[in-house]
């Protein structure tokens, strides 16, 4: 969501699941199939294991899930109720959340309820869902008669709130297997339909704030209404009910969705990034429920444009969170603003995106957006926290460290990556509990759903991830283990256990920067094609005990941020964007990065005192300096 007001002032002081339940047909008891104009095999080419079956194993990963459960496990169930219970006129025993959260500002609730919900599928955490649960009960203890359930009497913004909230109860009936949640998602969704402004003010070229908590958007506040599809749509395929499918296809975003499918190069320029990629996932939606392919190629043809014209190395896009014309503005952002992506909210937005396009095409290559979000987008956020971490104050530049000392302690939440010239420094936002404490748990959690996918004959491995899965084929399970310390190293091996009938594919992504993939089966070199894009296919019949390893060399190379700034570039090893210390350029000519940078291991390089040591973004703490993109030195 955009903030106008605290995201500015942050700036200027510091300088379902996805596709959940896709599948109309589900088998499910309680749950009854649901009629549909496209049949499964018309648009569902592989299935993600929808948070069932994948477990993480040691790793950064595991490490970085297990502290982001634990973060919202301890958040007091009364402190997070206290403003619902207030305005219900009910006991409200607690201490207020600070920052947007107490005046209502992008409610989070309905998120963290949909993040509790997919760790309980995919991990088995009854505790969590217990929490889950219990904050449910207690928030639907407060809805009026009429169907209001908002924190306050004047919810920011009251479309997009309704939408989480929705999201929440319907993965907590998804995920929670709480049939409670049902008659909440009928009733606010009566009310929403009686209630929520229909004039669907579409953000413009002139006016591209329009809808996005901008000051003069109506009485009633702003709308940001061009994400309600996908989770009613989501209802509907769940339930059976057609209200939601009716009221699904009132939020439609023909504006928009329509530039991507037209003769002319789209042009979205300034509309706002996180929402405006968050809005392709209704897209999809409105493909699994119609089977009309005017869906699927709106987001095919987004997706490229999106990789053509906004991704960073990192797969960040959204400068200032808008969309960049593509004539150079996103290098020339560089120099201008610390706001480089909204972290969080794009990484969930850019996963949902990416599986539903990998679940509806097959294809491969969308894998690699995922894997860059992982190690370079939300795998790279500060985590959670009720405390300030850093440097201390005095040690920091004097703007950095008055905007630091006014920030609340509690609700501490990694918002913008910056990656502007000159360096930068991972901060927390400016004012706690904002839009991205909502989608950091969804995004974390959604690591388990990333890893694997499958088909009737086939398994397909997109992220090379300590984990493990388990496949029912046929009624047997294929049981598999994936050890690996990559990106750090350029080996995964897998040892698979399958009973019954073994012969059925492995399939594993070959990453589009890749040369040289390489697969050995018990220390045997494979014959396979890999070309970068697709996937490397091992057919074979399966014994319990055989040992895949499969080799993808990285060596460093420099990514231009833009076709007009070829010199203003990133130094990148596989999926991983590497920064050092703060200089704004690079006194080499030498386009090839390997010719200057040593491997020290571990994805630390260094050349000489003159440039100093390169290692990962991710592992950059809170409050040290670094620089992502330089100027190389050009020869008159």
């Amino acid at each position: 969501m955009f903030h106008s007001v605290n995201r500015r002032e942050f700036v200027k002081s510091l300088a379902s699941t996805l596709i959940a339940p896709l599948l109309a047909g589900r088998a499910t008891a309680g749950v009854p199939e649901i009629p549909s104009s496209a049949a499964e095999a018309d648009y569902i080419h592989i299935k993600s294991f929808d948070y069932s079956g994948v477990h993480l194993l040691d790793g950064m990963l595991k490490k970085q899930y297990q502290a982001t459960r634990d973060y919202y496990f301890n958040l007091p169930n009364d402190d997070l109720l206290l403003g619902f219970r207030k305005r219900a006129g009910l006991p409200s025993p607690g201490t207020e959340l600070p920052g947007w959260y107490s005046h209502d500002v992008g409610n989070a609730l309905g998120q963290w309820l949909s993040a509790m919900a997919r760790m309980y599928k995919a991990t088995g955490d009854k505790p969590i869902l217990d929490k889950a649960t219990y904050l449910m009960r207690e928030w639907a203890r407060t809805i009026e008669p009429d169907g209001y359930f908002y924190y306050s009497r004047k919810p920011i913004p009251p479309h997009y709130t309704y939408d989480k909230t929705l999201c929440g109860l319907v993965d907590l009936y998804h995920y929670g297997g709480q049939e409670d949640a049902l008659p909440l998602m009928e009733k606010i969704t009566g009310w929403a339909d009686r209630n929520l402004d229909r004039s669907r003010t579409n953000p413009t070229k002139d006016d591209p704030d329009a809808g996005h908590g901008m000051p003069g958007q109506g009485p009633e506040g702003p709308r940001e209404w061009y994400t309600l599809s996908e989770n009613l749509y989501r209802a509907y395929q769940l339930t059976g009910n057609s209200t939601y499918k009716t009221f699904g296809d009132l939020w439609r975003y023909p504006n928009y969705w329509q530039m991507f499918t037209g003769t002319e190069e789209p042009k979205p320029y300034l509309l706002h990034a996180y929402s405006h990629c968050n809005s392709l996932s209704s897209a999809a939606m409105t493909y699994a429920v119609t089977g009309d392919p005017e869906y699927l190629k709106t987001i095919v043809n987004a997706y490229d444009w999106f990789e053509r014209t906004q991704f960073y190395a990192t797969g960040g896009y959204g400068p200032w969170e808008h969309l960049q014309a593509p004539d150079g503005s996103l290098g020339r952002s560089l120099e201008f603003t610390i706001a480089s992506f909204e972290t969080p909210c794009g990484s969930w937005a850019g996963f949902k995106l990416a599986k539903y396009l990998m679940q509806f095409t097959g294809e491969a290559k969308y894998g690699d957006w995922i894997e860059k979000l992982v190690y370079n987008g939300i795998g790279a956020a500060l985590p959670m926290s009720d405390h300030r971490i850093g440097p201390p104050l005095n040690s920091l530049p004097g703007p950095l460290a008055a905007a630091i000392s006014r920030m609340p302690s509690r609700g501490q939440t990694f918002y913008y990556s910056d990656y502007s010239l000159g360096g930068g420094r991972k901060v927390y936002a400016g004012e706690s509990f904002p839009c991205c404490s909502g989608t950091y748990p969804q995004a974390v959690a959604d690591y388990h759903d990333l890893i694997y996918f499958k088909d009737p004959t086939s398994l397909y491995v997109n992220l090379f991830v300590p984990s493990q899965v388990t496949w029912d084929r046929d009624g047997s399970d294929v049981k598999v283990e994936q050890e690996t310390t990559y990106p750090e190293s350029d080996t995964t091996t897998l040892r698979i256990d399958a009973a019954g009938n073994g012969v059925f594919n492995v399939k594993f992504r070959v990453p589009q920067w890749s040369e040289g993939l390489s697969i050995e089966v018990n220390g045997s070199k494979q014959s396979v094609a890999s070309r970068p894009g697709t996937w490397a296919t091992v057919e074979r019949r399966w014994q319990a005990g055989d040992v895949v390893k499969v080799t993808v060399p990285m060596r460093p190379r420099l990514v231009p941020v833009d076709q007009q700034h070829p010199n203003r570039v990133a130094v990148v090893v596989g999926p991983v964007v590497l920064v050092r210390e703060i200089e704004s350029s690079l006194p080499v000519t030498e386009r090839d990065p390997s010719k200057w940078l040593s491997s020290r291991g571990a994805l630390e390089y260094r050349a000489s005192s003159q440039f100093g040591s390169f290692v990962p973004f991710y592992r950059i703490g809170a409050g040290t300096p670094y620089g992502m993109y330089f100027d190389l030195e050009t020869r008159g």
